[in-house]
C-alpha cells in the first residue's frame, strides 16, 4: 500500500501538468518510501501490538506526506504571490468568497457573441467560473482577511473540516478499529485523500460532512443527518445522489422510516443558501453550476480525462449532448428498476451502490475527470466500516474518546 503511494508519488512529480501536484509528489514519496519500509517491519511483531504500532504509522504518515507538504505548499505559494503549489479550485473558490465579502455576486459571467461566457480578468476562462453552490464560499473567506496572511489560505480550512469531522464520524461510528483505521487512512493518507489535502482539493471537505451525516442515519438520528448533508448540498452537487439514496435507509429512534422529515431538512437548508443566489442573477448562476460542469458552456471544463465517454465525445462530433441525455434517458430506468427490485437496506448498501453508479457515471460522462475516484472509493470503505458498526444507539451513550482510537492506543494483556 505505502510503496504503491511511493510509485505513484514519483510518477505524479515526474508528469503532472499541475505545479501542485508535482510539489506533492515530489515532496511525500520519501515519506512513502519510508512508512513502506517500517510496515514491513510490523509484520515481525507479535499480533497483539500489530493495531497499536499501524495506529502510530498512520499518524506519522499522515504528517510526512500530508501534513508536511500542505505546509510547504502554502509557504511557497505565499512567497510567490500567484496561484503555483495550489489546485485551481482554492483559488477559485478564494475569489468567489472576496466577490462575496465585497458584496458582489461569487458567480461571474458575461455575453460576449450571445454566448455567456465565464469572464476574470487574468485567469484562465475555465477558472472564471464559480461551478459549486453558494455555501462552498465560506472556504474562501478566510483568505480575504489580510491580518490572516497566509493562514488564510481556503485549503487549510478545507483540510481541518475533513480531518476534523472524519474523526467526529469516527468516534459517532463507533465501529471497529482496524476499519475506522483503514477509513482514516483511504481519506487522510493514502493517494486518495493526502493529495487532496496538500493541494486544496474542495472534495475532501463534502465526503467529510456526508461521512457524519451517513453516521447520524445509522444511528437513527434523522435531523442531525438532514443538516449535515443539507450543508454539504449548499456545497457541491457531487453529494446529491448520495443524499438521494440515504431516503431508502433514513430512520428515527423508533425505527420508523422518515424519508420526508430527512427531504424536508435537506429542502430548507438547500434554499437559504441557494434561493438568493438563483435570485440575483439567475442565468449565471445555472451556468457556473449546471452547465460549466456538465460541459454545456461555451468555455470547456479542464475536468476532462481520457475516461472512455470523454474519448468518444473528443472523437465523434456531436457526442457530448449525446451521451448526456444517453445516460439520463438509459441510466435513470436502470437506477430505478435496480431499486425497485433491490432496494438499500441500511448504510452500507447505501454506499456501495452510489459508489457503483459514481463509477459508471465517471466512465460515461462526458467531462469528468480521474480525482472523482475520490467518491467512489471511500463510499466503498465506508460501507466496510458500517456493515460492522453498531446501529440506532443514542450519543449519549458515547464514552470521551473515538472508540477506534482508545481501543488502538490502549495496551493489550496477553
Amino acid at each position: 500500500m505505502f510503496a504503491g503511494s511511493a510509485v505513484f508519488a514519483v510518477s505524479l512529480w515526474s508528469s503532472s501538468d499541475l505545479s501542485a501536484h508535482r510539489d506533492w509528489g515530489r515532496d511525500s514519496y520519501v515519506g512513502y518510501a519510508a512508512c513502506a519500509l517500517a510496515a514491513l517491519v510490523l509484520t515481525r511483531l507479535r499480533p497483539r501490538r500489530v493495531l497499536r504500532a499501524r495506529v502510530l504509522l498512520t499518524a506519522a504518515c499522515f504528517i510526512v506526506v500530508a501534513l508536511v507538504p500542505m505546509i510547504l505548499m502554502v509557504r511557497d505559494r505565499a512567497a510567490s504571490r500567484n496561484e503555483l503549489h495550489v489546485l485551481p479550485e482554492v483559488a477559485v473558490i478564494e475569489r468567489a468568497g472576496n466577490r462575496l465579502a465585497h458584496g458582489h455576486d461569487p458567480f461571474v459571467a458575461e455575453v460576449i457573441g450571445h454566448r455567456l461566457i465565464g469572464q476574470v480578468p487574468g485567469v484562465p476562462r475555465y477558472e472564471a467560473f464559480f461551478p459549486y453552490f453558494p455555501a462552498m464560499t465560506v472556504f474562501g473567506l478566510p483568505s480575504t482577511i489580510s491580518w490572516l496572511g497566509a493562514l488564510g489560505d481556503g485549503r487549510l480550512w478545507m483540510a481541518f473540516v475533513a480531518i476534523g469531522l472524519l474523526f467526529v464520524g469516527l468516534w459517532l461510528a463507533r465501529a471497529p478499529p482496524d476499519r475506522a483505521l483503514r477509513a482514516a487512512q483511504v481519506l487522510c493518507v493514502l493517494p486518495t485523500g493526502a493529495i487532496f489535502l496538500a493541494g486544496g482539493g474542495d472534495d475532501l471537505p463534502i465526503l467529510a460532512i456526508a461521512f457524519v451525516g451517513l453516521v447520524a442515519i445509522r444511528r437513527r438520528r434523522p435531523v442531525a443527518a438532514g443538516v449535515a448533508f443539507g450543508l454539504a448540498m449548499a456545497m457541491k452537487l457531487t453529494v446529491w445522489p448520495l443524499a438521494a439514496l440515504c431516503l431508502f435507509v433514513v430512520r428515527d429512534a423508533s425505527g420508523r422510516r422518515v424519508p420526508a422529515k430527512f427531504s424536508a431538512i435537506i429542502a430548507a437548508i438547500v434554499a437559504v443558501f441557494v434561493i438568493p443566489f438563483a435570485i440575483w442573477n439567475p442565468r449565471t448562476f445555472l451556468v457556473n453550476t449546471i452547465a460549466f460542469p456538465l460541459g454545456l458552456s461555451s468555455v470547456n471544463s479542464p475536468a476532462a480525462s481520457p475516461l472512455p465517454g470523454h474519448v468518444i465525445a473528443t472523437l465523434v462530433p456531436g457526442a457530448h449532448r449525446a451521451l448526456l441525455i444517453g445516460l439520463v434517458i438509459v441510466g435513470s430506468p436502470l437506477l430505478v428498476w435496480w431499486l425497485r427490485r433491490r432496494p438499500p437496506r441500511d448504510v452500507a448498501d447505501v454506499c456501495r451502490l452510489t459508489a457503483v453508479v459514481a463509477i459508471v457515471v465517471m466512465c460515461l460522462a462526458p467531462a469528468t475527470r480521474v480525482g472523482y475516484l475520490v467518491y467512489p472509493v471511500n463510499l466503498l470503505a465506508w460501507s466496510w466500516l458500517f456493515e460492522h458498526s453498531p446501529e440506532g444507539r443514542s450519543t449519549d451513550e458515547l464514552g470521551d474518546l473515538p472508540a477506534s482510537i482508545e481501543a488502538a492506543a490502549a495496551p493489550r494483556r496477553p
